[in-house]
């Protein structure tokens, strides 16, 4: 099976600086000009399915992209974002010091963010998304997802870390490939 792992397109919080974890706000013209050409490569690829996170950004990516192909999309809440607890929608000028604690997310697994996901929960739920599709009669999958999720899935495949910063972050609607997954 070929995986195509791919982050949503650009969103608004994205363009204003403020953290979304697993809060929302909507593709920008530009999140959606980039998830059309998403799909329009894609297309060439002949998915069978795409697999999204269940987040507003990410459902809306797999629509635009899917525009292209006409496939089944199923949503998972496997694979939203990490949470960040009491920083999501935040911007680094309203809590300075809830972005400092964030800055520290690559030294080690827990922040000093209340209701903030441990790096190595967003790990199970990475291993746990790979467990669930090593089954799947497919040739070629889509999946879209957030960047630290990503992130944390490259960590896993690398052998990293979860809270490592080896891998670097996918730029909206990039994409990495898979043919090998590891599953428990």
């Amino acid at each position: 099976m070929k995986i195509l792992f791919c982050r949503h397109g650009e969103t608004h919080w994205n363009q204003e600086g403020r953290l979304q974890g697993q809060l929302d706000s909507k593709l920008t013209s530009q999140g959606q000009a980039q998830a059309r050409r998403l799909g329009r490569l894609l297309v060439n690829l002949e998915p069978d399915l795409i697999m999204s996170s269940d987040l507003g950004r990410a459902m809306a990516t797999a629509e635009l992209v899917n525009e292209s192909m006409d496939l089944v999309i199923k949503a998972s809440p496997l694979l939203r974002e990490r949470c960040f607890g009491e920083l999501q929608g935040v911007s680094y000028d309203q809590q300075p010091g809830l972005w400092q604690a964030y800055e520290q997310r690559f030294r080690g697994n827990i922040l000093d963010i209340e209701g903030a996901e441990s790096a190595v929960d967003i790990m199970q739920r990475v291993q746990q998304f790979v467990d669930e599709i090593v089954g799947l009669d497919v040739q070629n999958l889509v999946v879209i997802s957030h960047g630290e999720w990503l992130r944390t899935l490259q960590n896993m495949l690398a052998g990293d870390v979860p809270w490592s910063n080896k891998q670097a972050l996918l730029k909206n609607c990039e994409v990495f490939e898979l043919t090998q997954l590891i599953a428990n």
